[in-house]
């Protein structure tokens, strides 16, 4: 009896360490630093690579949900082993393909599988630590995955601008290994015990009555959301004109992934040194810089185009470092604990259907127009939106 229990503990022992080859895997994106040129050269306009995007957006958002209750019921194991199947399949595709509807076959069989690991990976650390009695652990766990993380990017980011530099189509390839090998890998996990059951009877009833008592009638809350899903749906939507930006200032394609790596590294930082900054800003100054920056940003990057001009886009990764865990925090502080992950959810759905809806309308008039002209109105936009939804913030006392 000793026995099985030591081998079973052993067993649950190695989940974490075959967690942390997981997430290193998955953020082996060495088609990241080149990707945009890579759609170009198959074809696709800037306005068909953001639809590309945004319908991708759509389905990982609309999978969210089932794919959390699929965890919950059936397992954190299967749903792990149909992530790593459903990305495996959906980057095989994308290196054999060739033109916009056989990427977004790719878009969205890879969207399938971020769903299915998302929400479900953490369960599955939470719940093998609890089978370990080392709950405890579960942040400096989560926060060693998250470097691992980091890390794995920043060196795919190096390595795919190497590859794009003679063949864009390569950075796929090479990732086809690593994400085959997540394959085996979920399979030899153990299953732990589910301790606490996320999806309860009239889930749908219960979600929007949160949403009604927490969101819509509190209107501080309200139009946090509303504000912080501005700034980080603008803020993202530039992601996609990165590349073509750096072959109009006249930078070469082996520097994009050095760039790429800097910008992770930017935004981990500011995330880590949020809160220092924070305190001295202030609510009411943090929440204002926010919009300046954005706005400022674009502006700088359309009006002073030369060969460092990437050095302006450095302020759009602090933003993105800075403001989850300032803003999560204005919105912690306003909520109960039994409703925060369901309106941090909203949230974070509200930033990602913005984000969807702005980057096809800013893809066709970088098409129709120019680049430059695209970053001019996302910078403008910004600013008149976010300047709108301060006005509002003031008069709720939010600052």
């Amino acid at each position: 009896m000793m026995l099985m229990e030591s081998k079973l503990r052993q067993k649950l022992k190695s989940n974490i360490w075959k967690f942390y080859i997981f997430q290193a895997f998955t953020a082996l994106t060495f088609f990241v630093p080149v990707i945009v040129l890579f759609w170009q050269e198959n074809g696709l306009s800037l306005t068909q690579i953001m639809i590309l995007q945004s319908l991708y957006s759509l389905t990982v958002v609309l999978l969210e949900v089932p794919s959390g209750y699929f965890a919950d019921v059936f397992g954190r194991k299967k749903s792990l082993l149909l992530a790593s199947v459903f990305m495996t399949l959906g980057m095989f595709i994308y290196s054999l393909g060739h033109n916009f509807y056989q990427f977004l076959i790719a878009e969205m069989t890879w969207g399938f599988g971020i769903s299915f690991a998302s929400g479900s990976d953490s369960a599955f650390v939470y719940d093998t630590l609890k089978d370990l009695k080392k709950e405890n652990l579960y942040k400096k766990i989560m926060g060693n995955a998250v470097f691992y993380f980091f890390i794995a990017t920043s060196i795919a980011s190096i390595v795919g601008g190497f590859l794009g530099k003679y063949n864009y189509r390569w950075t796929f390839y090479a990732m086809l290994p690593f994400l085959g090998a997540l394959i085996p890998l979920s399979l030899s996990l153990k299953e732990p015990r589910r301790h606490k059951r996320i999806f309860k009877k009239n889930y749908l009833l219960e979600l929007f009555k949160v949403l009604k008592d927490s969101v819509i009638k509190n209107k501080k809350v309200r139009w946090l959301i509303i504000y912080s899903s501005v700034i980080l749906g603008f803020n993202s939507a530039v992601l996609w004109l990165y590349q073509p930006y750096f072959k109009l200032s006249g930078l070469d394609v082996f520097y994009f992934g050095f760039i790429f790596a800097a910008f992770n590294i930017i935004a981990a930082l500011s995330s880590k040194y949020a809160h220092k900054i924070e305190e001295k800003l202030g609510q009411k100054y943090s929440l204002i810089m926010l919009l300046f920056l954005v706005s400022g940003s674009y502006l700088l990057m359309s009006n002073l185009v030369f060969l460092f001009s990437f050095s302006f886009a450095f302020i759009q990764q602090f933003v993105r470092g800075f403001s989850r865990p300032v803003i999560t925090e204005y919105i912690n502080k306003l909520v109960s604990s039994d409703v925060r992950a369901t309106v941090l959810s909203v949230q974070n759905l509200m930033k990602r259907l913005l984000y969807a809806l702005i980057i096809p309308i800013i893809g066709w008039i970088a098409d129709v127009y120019t680049l430059v002209q695209a970053l001019t109105i996302l910078g403008i936009t910004s600013f008149v939106v976010g300047t709108a939804i301060l006005y509002a913030l003031h008069k709720n006392k939010v600052i």
